[in-house]
């Protein structure tokens, strides 16, 4: 599996005129020999996309960019467009001029192991130091364009002491606006097949965890507390309508919780209502749940983070009280 993508960089797709001003917005043109280097995008679902987790050279941040399959070629009458792209916003290039063409750039694939895989890239630019090896290898890469994948350990890196799981998390305005636009088409698709609407979301389990915790500050809804030591954690980002009910990436349906919490909203001993408040399960109420029975839970300060309803109801109408017919469970009671 090739570990480096290696890319040098042109006028056109940095939207540079010949007087080297910008005439529009910055990208990163993929070869479609390149498309394996990162996450799946369909062919069948219009432009689909996602968002990366990328680390600059310039910043320990771990800023959000867009990976966008544009593909009206296969599903839009009179579509041409058969390109990847991933989009340069003003958190990933600073001022709109740090990358400049003829620029080697290298992306650095970390993934990490589980039923899904994630991925987070570590962006390198190269600019004015050609090193005579990169030239040779983009120039001899048997995919044309300027493009070249690498297996082999580039020795010459600099070496990245970041903390990927510490990483502060940036949504730059862009990114924002397109966060709501997604969701908002996600949720309005009710009819829509659920693996079609998953696929054309920007949201993968990488986005969604921090996401979700960004948007409660790094605290549980519940508790408004969390347990921290240096990159240990006890806090979690919740589904509440599971994954294994077809629940999605969609930030709001996810719930920043800490471990037991979690637990106890998995296990349907705890849900939340419409208004925001969390309800204990009526054969709880004599174990410490109680004292979090009716309270309201803490909720980001921007609105499109928040609970969505529908997923509310489902939680309530189809985890609620699973936990008694989920096999022997002991309830431990407060003195």
């Amino acid at each position: 599996m090739s570990r480096y993508y290696l890319k040098k960089l042109g006028r056109q797709e940095l939207g540079l005129k010949p007087d080297g001003s910008i005439a529009r917005g910055r990208y990163i043109y993929v070869s479609k020999f390149c498309d394996v280097f990162f996450p799946h995008l369909s062919k069948t679902v219009t432009n689909d996309n996602i968002l990366i987790p990328v680390i600059p050279t310039f910043s320990g941040d771990k800023i959000y960019s867009t990976f966008v399959y544009h593909n009206d070629k296969y599903n839009v009458p009179g579509g041409t467009r058969d390109e990847y792209r991933i989009y340069l916003n003003r958190a990933l290039d600073p001022e709109r001029k740090y990358y400049q063409p003829d620029d080697i750039i290298i992306f650095e694939k970390i993934e990490t192991e589980g039923v899904i895989p994630q991925y987070l890239l570590y962006l390198y630019r190269i600019g004015d130091l050609h090193y005579e090896d990169l030239d040779k290898l983009i120039e001899h890469s048997p995919i044309k364009g300027g493009h070249a994948l690498i297996s082999d350990v580039l020795t010459f890196l600099p070496e990245r002491d970041i903390d990927t799981n510490g990483a502060a998390v940036v949504i730059a305005p862009e990114v924002r606006s397109e966060i709501i636009e997604q969701q908002q088409e996600a949720l309005a698709a009710e009819g829509a097949d659920v693996e079609e609407v998953r696929g054309a979301s920007l949201f993968g389990p990488d986005s969604f965890r921090d996401f979700v915790l960004l948007a409660y500050g790094y605290q549980c809804a519940v508790t408004g507390t969390a347990i921290k030591y240096k990159k240990l954690s006890n806090l979690e980002a919740a589904h509440i309508q599971p994954r294994a009910h077809a629940g999605t990436f969609l930030p709001c349906n996810g719930i920043a919780l800490s471990r037991d919490m979690h637990w106890a909203f998995d296990k349907g001993m705890i849900t939340i209502s419409d208004d925001f408040k969390i309800v204990v399960h009526e054969h709880l109420m004599e174990t410490p749940l109680k004292d979090y029975a009716g309270r309201s839970i803490s909720l980001p300060a921007e609105p499109y983070f928040q609970p969505e309803k529908k997923f509310l109801k489902h939680h309530r109408e189809n985890i609620f009280g699973l936990f008694l017919h989920s096999g022997s469970i002991r309830i431990l009671k407060s003195k």
